[in-house]
């Protein structure tokens, strides 16, 4: 009893926060049990209750703590497309060094970081000429594309823990690929089957997004996006 007590004293929220990201690194987010959260820490259930209200209160701690790290820091000389590159290049970093956080955003939350990522995001497309709502739209869109590929690899290694016994299989049908049939792909497989992309892959959808806001901005009626307002945020 005395240890719970000490135990329970010197923990903090920031500590549970700490606890359930790893959690959520390493197993998902399904991993993130405040039972098992107070085995790990040494507390009772009881003790992680002081400090979060629910598993969901839980989740959107973590939320807030990755997307606090998301460098906001206006570059008042620098051109849209600048201010955008390093704003989706921080967001890709947190995401990096998380592999939780793609999924922790593809769920309703509440979170003030979240808004600030957002206040950014939209002061910066509409500084590119494009309206309030056109901006929400496009906001709604680039969130999609950026989590895409993070959400992608999250499923992958997860799925990748329970493989059965001929989980190369798949590696295998590639290596078969006839040449006269699949010519492009054949050429490829060992490329094609590696979806851990990183570091390249993130520049590629940067620069795929820049440029495309850059053709949109470009047309006269701003390629067709809709003016309407809408609600949204990134994540």
């Amino acid at each position: 009893m005395a240890r719970d007590v000490k135990a329970h004293r010197g923990l903090t929220t920031e500590r549970v926060v700490d606890a359930a990201l790893r959690a959520a690194d390493e197993g998902g987010i399904e991993a993130v049990s405040l039972r098992r959260l107070a085995g790990g820490l040494g507390v009772t259930p009881m003790a992680i209750y002081r400090h979060v209200r629910n598993k969901s209160h839980l989740l959107d701690l973590m939320v807030e703590r990755l997307l606090d790290q998301v460098d906001l820091a206006p570059a008042e000389t620098a051109t849209w497309q600048d201010r955008l590159r390093r704003l989706l290049a921080s967001f890709q970093a947190v995401v990096a060094a998380h592999p939780a956080t793609a999924l922790l955003l593809s769920r309703p939350f509440v979170s003030p970081a979240a808004l600030r990522v957002s206040e950014a995001l939209l002061a910066t497309l509409q500084s590119a000429s494009f309206d309030a709502g056109q901006s929400v739209r496009l906001l709604q869109v680039i969130t999609g594309m950026v989590l895409g590929p993070a959400i992608n690899r999250a499923t992958w290694a997860a799925a990748s823990r329970d493989l059965p016994p001929d989980a190369d299989r798949q590696q295998a049908s590639m290596e078969g690929l006839s040449a006269g049939e699949f010519p492009y792909l054949s050429s490829a497989a060992d490329q094609f089957m590696d979806w851990t992309a990183g570091a390249d892959a993130n520049r590629l959808t940067i620069e795929l997004l820049v440029g495309g806001l850059e053709a949109l901005a470009a047309e006269p009626n701003r390629g067709g996006v809709p003016s309407s307002t809408s609600s949204g945020h990134l994540p």
